[in-house]
């Protein structure tokens, strides 16, 4: 009897070894996948300085999100968010499909370079849009919720002499992403994101920028 019980004790320390190294390698698994499968996506290099998510609550905090601008472009960074909320289902980060409840982005900066013919973010987005669907994963994402305000767009162009804005963008909110006509590709949902936040972009900066800012950014999103 006190052999089961030592076996039985045994057992069960080892599963709470494993549930707690399971459960605490979240934060290292979330960070290389942003990083890994963003850089892959925009074709240029995406980084995280830090995450920190509860393995029991799936919520935390993202720090220092900056994807970087193509080679041909001066400035260093397309898009820049010091810190953003998450909130996910920490186990679902071990499956085929993972689920987040919540991404809440507060005071992202985003760089516009006009250059000609060409401008940063189209160059990022045009890339992003010719990756196919499982190519650069095979996961499937949902986020039942993503919400982006105070927002700021970054405007610069050198065309017809060198010239510079800042304008505030809307807030972009999204609601059931790869949850409609069955699983959808991680990709696909990137692509939605990336694409709505671009087009806010492009707005705000039609609606406040100088008149030849609007001028040099028009085809922003053609």
């Amino acid at each position: 009897m006190k052999k089961l019980s030592i076996i039985a004790g045994t057992i069960l320390t080892i599963f709470i070894i494993l549930f707690l190294v399971l459960m605490l390698s979240i934060n290292s698994i979330v960070k290389t996948g942003i990083e890994e499968i963003g850089t892959e996506m925009t074709g240029t290099t995406v980084t995280v300085e830090g995450v920190s998510i509860s393995p029991f609550s799936g919520k935390g905090t993202i720090t220092g999100f900056r994807v970087a601008n193509p080679d041909e472009f001066l400035q260093d960074y397309a898009i820049q968010v010091e810190d953003f909320a998450i909130n996910l289902d920490p186990w679902s980060i071990y499956t085929s499909e993972v689920v987040v409840n919540e991404i809440v982005i507060s005071a992202p900066q985003i760089f516009v370079e006009q250059k000609l013919p060409e401008n940063n973010i189209n160059a990022i987005l045009q890339y992003i849009r010719e990756i196919t669907a499982g190519e650069t994963s095979d996961i499937h994402l949902v986020i039942e919720h993503f919400l982006m305000t105070d927002g700021t767009v970054d405007l610069y162009t050198e065309v017809g002499g060198e010239r510079s804005a800042r304008v505030e963008i809307s807030s972009v909110e999204l609601q059931d992403l790869g949850q409609g006509g069955g699983q959808q590709a991680l990709e696909e949902v990137i692509k939605e994101i990336v694409e709505a936040i671009a087009e806010e972009a492009l707005r705000g900066a039609l609606r406040s920028g100088g008149e030849q800012i609007r001028d040099a950014i028009r085809d922003l999103f053609d």
